[in-house]
């Protein structure tokens, strides 16, 4: 007999019991999914340890013996993997009378085995050992052993032919390959039976396709069966290349020591050696942790904080909040007293101090370290941390004493860089601590700068954006204080015209009491209509920083209507009210959200080509019978807008206007979401658009996140 028979059916008993407690305790695939794939499992690795005993045996009685352990697992493999299979492609609802016939002839095939009435004894083959000699009976478990994986296989092919999706499509594939070759493996064991010349060499290696479909199941979900098979490969070689020579070494030492080899000793000292080589990586790491807690608490505290820390950094986009969360959580966590942050201005050329904890702010105001700084060149050339006393104690020229130097000047007995892209964005300096600076400090440290870098890049990116849609905000209102203007220059003229004229008149007419109270009461509303659009144009050219208060939307829709009713009109445009009574008052920002409506009524305006209307209207509205918005609808009868062009409107500087920026809409749409709301708009070409403001009416105040604004110094005030 050759030793590979029944080194491999050991080798499958242990195998397929991991792959079943792998993916058991896992929570990525669903529970009959993973339950059932642990009863396979289990009732494989029985099969094989039967195997293996049956193979080793060195009487008929012990083999006879196995037959019993052989068959309490071959019997059940067919149910379980059919129950696996269709668990897996979410068809065990409809199969269920399939799963359950499976598992009724698995409790027959059970009861005839209890019974005797499927094998007769056994007797030797030349390569396997003994083998049992089947009955007549025999051929239901046969039949079931063909006829339900075959169908299982079938129900996997069939899924796979007719689905689309491209990665479940390559997730079954290898499934069903796997399958294949288990199920293959597994029938050649019956070549016995028939007196093949074919010895079953094969059929020890059936537990090889469980490998690929447990890792998948229980680590990837079948995400990516490529790395599956690398990663078990990678595995399998690693744990050979580590248990064989001192397999061997057993065996050796066995046949020097007492000059026989006990193989079942030596199998059992091969599933120990692979049990060891499988748990003892976990528990190493178990073991190390929980140690660091008990005998080196505060080290162990001081890690995780700046772990859990370099975590939340990437969360915060507020430069100011992010440097000064920087310095003192490492000072929390490590015990120091000083630290700095320097962090590059790229418009000066400099690190300007951006975060600092106990250090002298009368000393350090100010405080700037050039681009030629002897420090900020030496952690440009080697972004690695400087240690003071190191310095202070190298001998290799003067240099180093001249970085101790500079480290000294801002306090500093560890300098720490924070590089992003190869380029130096920080500088962290920190003071003493109570106990030296480990290896370990370093490490953290630097993995810590590592993520403080991305962190302080985003939130730098973040600022410039803000600053970006500043000046596009400003832009946007320059242009809109231009057709404005014109409109009211006009506006303006026309009482003027009225009041020059009566004024002419008043000296030939003033004992005309009639013409008096005619040419006063005219002359106070024109001047009343002046003063009423000059205070509106001023409202709206004198931008604020932003400012959240509750208002009503009504006076400010009809604030804004009359500013435009003179642009309306010279287009030959009339603007329609329509304003609900009742509104509730909404917390805004009244400045940004008169630019809003001004720019979306602007552009209904100037859609118009020729005689039009725009319809003005506000309304609540409810968004899926849930949060209340308040809704401002601008309807215009103008020329529409394509539906190419349609989910585009919102872009910066996309327009279909000749003398348009293309920045109207897209500052409307961020001022809108900033509120916590969101604008959407309906057109057909021909036909007209519609814009719809939808604005949250909460009850209380809530805060209008990353607002950008504006003041009279943005505009040159």
């Amino acid at each position: 007999m050759t030793y590979w028979y029944p080194i491999n059916f050991f080798l499958g008993s242990v195998f397929t019991v991991f792959a079943g407690i792998f993916v058991l305790f896992r929570e990525e695939s669903t529970r009959t999914t993973r339950l059932t794939w642990f009863l396979l499992c289990l009732s494989t690795s029985l099969w094989h340890a039967g195997r293996f005993l049956m193979a080793i045996a060195p009487t008929e009685l012990l083999a006879e013996r196995a037959i019993d352990v052989i068959y309490f697992g071959a019997i059940v493999i067919p149910p379980f993997f059919l129950h696996f299979i269709l668990s897996l492609l979410n068809e065990e609802r409809q199969r269920r009378a399939v799963i359950f016939s499976s598992y009724l002839i698995a409790v027959v095939e059970i009861a005839l085995l209890l019974d005797g009435g499927l094998t007769l004894g056994v007797r030797r083959y030349p390569i396997a050992g003994y083998y049992e000699i089947p009955t007549p009976l025999y051929i239901v478990f046969f039949g079931a052993f063909i006829v339900f994986p075959t169908y299982a296989i079938y129900r996997l092919i069939r899924v796979y032919l007719l689905t689309e999706l491209v990665v479940w499509k390559n997730q079954l594939k290898y499934v069903v390959y796997a399958s294949l070759v288990g199920w293959i493996a597994g029938a050649t064991s019956f070549l016995p039976f028939i007196e093949a010349p074919v010895p079953p060499l094969v059929a020890p290696l059936t537990y090889f396709y469980t490998f690929p479909i447990a890792y998948a199941v229980g680590r990837y979900r079948l995400m990516d069966i490529n790395i599956v098979i690398k990663e078990s490969l990678i595995h399998a070689f690693t744990l050979l290349a580590l248990i064989v020579p001192c397999y061997l070494l057993v065996v050796w030492g066995q046949q020097l020591l007492f000059g026989s080899v006990n193989y079942l000793f030596s199998f059992m000292t091969l599933g120990l050696f692979i049990i060891v080589g499988f748990l003892f990586p976990k528990f190493r790491f178990r073991t190390e942790e929980a140690l660091e807690r008990v005998f080196f608490k505060k080290r162990y505290k001081h890690r995780d904080a700046l772990i859990r820390s370099s975590k939340d950094m990437l969360s915060v986009v507020d430069l100011n909040t992010l440097s000064d969360k920087l310095v003192n959580t490492i000072c929390k966590a490590l015990g120091i007293e000083k630290a700095s942050l320097f962090l590059s201005d790229k418009g000066k050329g400099s690190f300007a101090l951006k975060a600092s904890v106990g250090l002298s702010q009368n000393h350090f105001n100010g405080l700037t370290l050039r681009m030629g700084d002897p420090l900020v060149e030496s952690l440009i050339k080697s972004p690695e941390a400087l240690i003071r006393e190191e310095l202070e104690m190298a001998d290799n020229g003067p240099e180093p004493r001249i970085l101790a130097g500079k480290m000294g000047e801002i306090q500093a007995e560890v300098t720490v860089p924070l590089s992003s892209k190869d380029k130096l964005i920080g500088i962290l300096n920190l003071g003493r601590k109570d106990e030296m600076y480990s290896n370990e400090d370093l490490e953290l440290l630097s993995t810590l700068a590592n993520q403080a870098a991305i962190a302080i890049e985003n939130a730098q990116l973040y600022e410039d954006l803000k600053q970006s849609q500043r000046v596009l905000q400003r832009a946007d209102r320059l242009s809109s204080l231009g057709l404005l203007t014109a409109g009211l220059a006009h506006e303006i003229r026309n009482p003027l015209v009225a009041i020059r004229t009566f004024t002419q008149l008043l000296p030939e007419r003033y004992e005309d009491p009639e013409f008096r109270e005619k040419f006063k009461s005219l002359a106070l509303k024109e001047v009343d209509r002046i003063c009423g659009l000059v205070n509106d144009l001023l409202s709206f050219a004198r931008p604020s920083v932003p400012k959240v208060s509750p208002e009503d939307a009504n006076q400010l829709v009809d604030g804004i209507v009359r500013i435009l009713d003179t642009e309306a009109k010279e287009k030959d445009v009339a603007i329609q009210l329509r304003l609900a009574p009742g509104l509730p008052k909404i917390f805004i920002d009244k400045e940004q959200i008169k630019q809003v409506i001004m720019n979306v009524i602007l552009n209904a305006i100037q859609a118009i080509e020729g005689r039009g209307e725009v319809e003005v209207s506000t309304r609540m509205f409810s968004k899926d019978s849930s949060e209340r918005f308040l809704q401002i609808e601008v309807r215009d009868t103008g020329v529409g807008i394509e539906e190419g062009d349609l989910e585009n409107i919102f872009n910066p500087f996309f327009t279909t206007k000749k003398d348009g920026n293309g920045l109207g809409l897209s500052i409307s749409h961020q001022i809108i979401q900033e509120h916590g709301g969101y604008m959407v708009a309906d057109s057909k070409p021909g036909e007209g658009t519609a814009f719809y403001i939808n604005l949250p009416a909460q009850l209380s105040h809530r805060p209008v996140n990353g607002m950008p604004g504006t003041n009279e110094k943005d505009l040159g005030h």
